[in-house]
């Protein structure tokens, strides 16, 4: 098996099923999405706020390449809740999309630190 084919067996076997709504249109589609724990806010886009205390609802998305994903303009919703998209790329090998990966916040009403600094 190609590791193509392997990525996306193993995202259809360990993954659930979500819907992707953008643009008006929603897709089916099956992805792994868990909270990330790892805590380099650098890397994730988490700040220090001035009271404190640090933002760290952040989830990790993986699905198959054909479901392209958009910052701030994707919404992923699954049996763990809804999100949307903060951060995206696609991962090649050779020019050919192997896999989508996202870093995603809980959608719903905007946030201090979703406000962009003056």
């Amino acid at each position: 098996m190609s590791l193509i084919g392997a990525v996306s067996n193993s995202i259809a076997k360990f993954g659930g099923d979500v819907e992707v709504t953008q643009g008006g249109s929603t897709v089916k589609t099956r992805a792994i999405v868990e909270p990330i724990r790892y805590k380099n806010k650098i890397y994730i886009g988490g700040e220090q706020r001035s009271l404190g205390t640090l933002i760290r609802e952040r989830y990790l998305y993986i699905g198959q390449p054909d479901v392209p994903l958009r910052a701030n303009a994707s919404v992923i919703e699954s049996v763990g809740g809804k999100y949307i998209v903060k951060r995206c790329e696609t991962y090649y090998i050779q020019d050919r999309p192997i896999y989508v990966w996202a870093i995603m916040v809980p959608f719903g009403a905007r946030r201090e630190d979703d406000y962009d600094a003056d």
